[in-house]
């Protein structure tokens, strides 16, 4: 069995017990007559063993384990318009897609961020662990999103590399752990620009491996293109004639050797043979010693103090009683500073059991025990957390009233570290702006939508004087998951458009540059 303090910080009180000490040996040394050995003893026996109860001693075990720790991963798509080509069904960029949207279905404990690219690339969602957003974004690309054509990969390249040095310095100004990052580049590799071993080298030196997966076949096949009226045509350069595309393994396999990666064919079959390196690469977590308390030794300390100062109170005078009535004072402030933090550790438990529920979605005993964790804590930390999540809870459900007073609660909710808060506050003002859209989005369908009774009728059903027995309407009705879909593809849109509209002044320095358009 070992042995510790859970509250060290209390053995200063062994400070007070030497002043007490010297008193008496000065009391010794000048007044004899008022110095008693059994007096100076027993009180400072029991005032040693309050302290020692306040410092709260226990028993136990050293427990190791492992904590898990979300790793890194980067998935980097080619949506060039040579990613259309069909000599892989049902076409490269599809292929692709479903290779990634499969391999996260068998990852865990992996965070995700997505990086398009064509003639450049951008982070379209930052490093995150929530898969089915990310699944949703992958199936939405589209050559269209591209901010133009003709593929640079060294170039491409070189500005992941500049996104993930940028995460990491965030990551470190934040105190976060930062795992070393893996990246998964899908491409059929054609590159208009030879790419530069230096780019590959950087990634070397950062221990990045880029895992290379190749889409396409060898052979030159034309690339479809469909118009707007649906009509299907061959994609053709400024002279009119028909492109032709063909993969280039050879680049991809000398990104992988270089960079410490691996190659891997264009087969589903590949993807647990890449699953298990990514987790042989990643790093998943860390070992983590803690200390399982089995005994509490604190009431039998309480239990010899008041012992020894009773012994000295029935032997000495009147007086000493009022050392006793000091003892229990701090004896009950002792024991109501337990009750807090017994209540602590119950609404971290309940904090748990509502975040897990919530990944379960069940959504109702998530908000249950988020709430019991709210009412249960005085930790400002525990209680923003709680009320941020029990919005995300009440956000899911479609209870948006709900959510945007959870919300404005853990906004309100002020704790000691400004990071903390802001960082949270920032994630708050992003799901708030996406409930203002989706109550916007309700109040326009709501006025769309035609009242029963109105016109050159007599009388409205649900105005003034309306029929009782008549349908009604429910005005705080809740928002389809088809509403919410198309709120969530209109935020899209505008991002895309938004995208779109700031690299065109960047293409504009680069209007002298000979591109081609695939």
């Amino acid at each position: 069995m070992e042995f510790r303090f859970e509250n060290p910080i209390a053995l200063f009180g062994l400070g007070f017990v030497l002043v007490y000490l010297g008193r008496c040996l000065w009391k010794r040394k000048y007044l004899k007559d008022s110095f008693l050995w059994r007096r100076t003893l027993l009180n400072s026996l029991g005032l040693i063993f309050c302290v020692f109860g306040l410092s709260r001693p226990q028993g136990g075990e050293a427990v190791t384990s492992q904590v898990s720790e979300r790793a890194n991963l980067f998935i980097a798509i080619d949506i060039s318009q040579s990613m259309l080509a069909q000599d892989t069904l049902p076409s490269r960029i599809r292929f692709a897609i479903d290779f990634s949207q499969k391999l996260l279905d068998q990852l865990n404990q992996v965070k995700v961020a997505l990086y398009p690219f064509a003639l450049d690339g951008y982070i379209q969602m930052p490093l995150s662990s929530d898969f089915q957003a990310a699944k949703d974004l992958l199936s939405s690309m589209t050559p269209s999103m591209a901010t133009g054509q003709g593929t640079d990969l060294s170039a491409i390249l070189e500005n992941l590399l500049t996104q993930i040095y940028k995460n990491e310095r965030i990551a470190k100004e934040r105190g976060s752990d930062w795992v070393k990052p893996q990246i998964l580049l899908l491409s059929d590799g054609e590159t208009h620009v030879p790419i530069k071993d230096a780019v590959l080298a950087q990634f070397k030196k950062n221990e990045i491996p880029i895992f290379t997966v190749g889409v396409g076949g060898t052979q030159s096949v034309a690339i479809p293109l469909e118009n707007r009226f649906g009509r299907k045509l061959l994609l053709r350069d400024s002279d009119g004639k028909t492109v032709l595309t063909q993969a280039h393994p050879d680049v991809l396999q000398k990104i992988s050797q270089i960079t410490g990666g691996v190659f891997y064919q264009d087969s589903f079959q590949e993807v647990p043979k890449l699953v298990t390196r990514l987790n042989q690469a990643m790093q998943l977590g860390k070992l983590a010693t803690g200390f399982r308390s089995t005994r509490e030794f604190y009431p039998l300390c309480f239990m010899m103090s008041f012992f020894l100062i009773l012994i000295e109170f029935s032997k000495a005078r009147w007086e000493f009683a009022l050392r006793t009535l000091l003892f229990l004072f701090l004896l009950g402030k002792s024991s109501q500073a337990i009750e807090p933090f017994e209540n602590e550790t119950a609404a971290v438990e309940h904090y748990n059991r509502g975040v897990q529920a919530y990944r379960n979605d069940n959504l109702k005993e998530s908000a249950d025990e988020l709430e019991k964790s709210i009412f249960s804590s005085l930790d400002p930390k525990v209680r923003k957390r709680a009320l941020f999540n029990l919005g995300n809870v009440y956000l899911k459900m479609g209870e948006i009233e709900q959510a945007l007073q959870a919300y404005q609660q853990s906004h309100d909710t002020q704790t000691s570290n400004t990071t903390f808060d802001k960082e949270t506050n920032q994630k708050i003002s992003d799901n708030l702006a996406l409930l203002e859209r989706m109550n916007q989005e309700k109040q326009k369908r709501n006025s769309k939508e035609p009242r029963e009774g109105e016109g050159e009728g007599k009388g409205k059903k649900n105005g003034a004087g309306s029929d009782p027995k008549g349908p009604k309407k429910f005005e705080d009705e809740g928002l389809s998951e088809e509403m919410k879909q198309k709120v969530y593809d209109h935020i899209s849109d505008e991002e895309r458009e938004t995208l779109k509209r700031l690299s065109e002044e960047k293409n504009k320095n680069s209007a002298n540059r000979k591109v081609k358009p695939w």
